[in-house]
């Protein structure tokens, strides 16, 4: 029987959506940091994050939002100073481990709910060679949150309370159609690539509606989530679990 394996590396549980021409207009542009390509981003997007490639719960993760031709916001959970454009590649490279491998990402404008930037949690497996949903939450971070997750005062709903109540115009029903359609897709792609069995996917929303993958874990994190979802959804979860072998 197929095991999991768990990998760290966010570039290589990302490689195979980017090299997809249907998944890739779902995936935020993603590149190994360096000064050009940030620089060149944050004039094309206005907002980018620079992350750890491997790390969990948000450690590590800076944005950056342009405000000019010469300057910008430089914020991380706890500080936020505006800087020149320069200065921020130097402080940033100057923050980095040698030993660590750093990515630079687009920066997706979230939907929000209450006025709080929110992303969706989708939990897949492979219990019996057939991808299944089996857990979901919304997670929602603190008004203009840089890192919408439970460790930084992120707080889990259910995904039908967010999108019911969501501050922005777009239809909930269809988007959640869609939503189940492209995890789906997105494992399937993955799973051919890489030896997985169990995929904890952050999925955003933006405010036009569009779905983007954020990025995916190998080790995805239940707390919170069994409250969240009806008992059978968690029986299904625990049986495929038994399955996956992952503990």
């Amino acid at each position: 029987m197929p095991r999991h394996k768990l990998i760290a590396s966010k570039m290589i549980k990302t490689k195979p959506l980017l090299d997809d021409p249907i998944l890739s207009q779902y995936v935020p542009e993603l590149h190994w940091f360096s000064k050009e390509k940030l620089k060149r981003m944050l004039f094309q997007y206005g907002t980018v994050y620079v992350k750890p490639d491997e790390g969990s719960l948000g450690i590590g993760v800076r944005r950056l939002k342009r405000i000019n031709d010469t300057a910008c916001i430089l914020e991380t959970e706890t500080s936020s100073k505006k800087i020149s454009i320069s200065k921020a590649c130097k402080i940033l490279k100057r923050e980095q481990s040698p030993k660590e491998l750093y990515l630079i990402q687009e920066g997706i404008d979230l939907s929000t709910y209450k006025g709080c930037p929110f992303h969706i949690r989708v939990v897949m497996q492979k219990p019996m060679n057939r991808w299944q949903v089996s857990m979901m939450c919304a997670t929602v971070g603190r008004k203009n949150a840089v890192i919408t997750n439970y460790a930084y005062g992120g707080d889990d709903v259910s995904v039908e309370k967010a999108m019911n109540h969501r501050d922005q115009n777009w239809d909930p029903i269809n988007t959640f159609r869609e939503l189940i359609y492209l995890s789906h897709q997105v494992v399937a792609c993955l799973g051919s690539k890489l030896p997985l069995l169990l995929v904890g996917l952050d999925m955003g929303i933006d405010k036009n509606g569009k779905i983007w993958f954020i990025e995916a874990n190998t080790r995805p994190d239940m707390d919170g989530m069994k409250e969240l979802n009806d008992k059978l959804a968690y029986r299904k979860y625990m049986e495929a679990k038994r399955w996956v072998g992952h503990d």
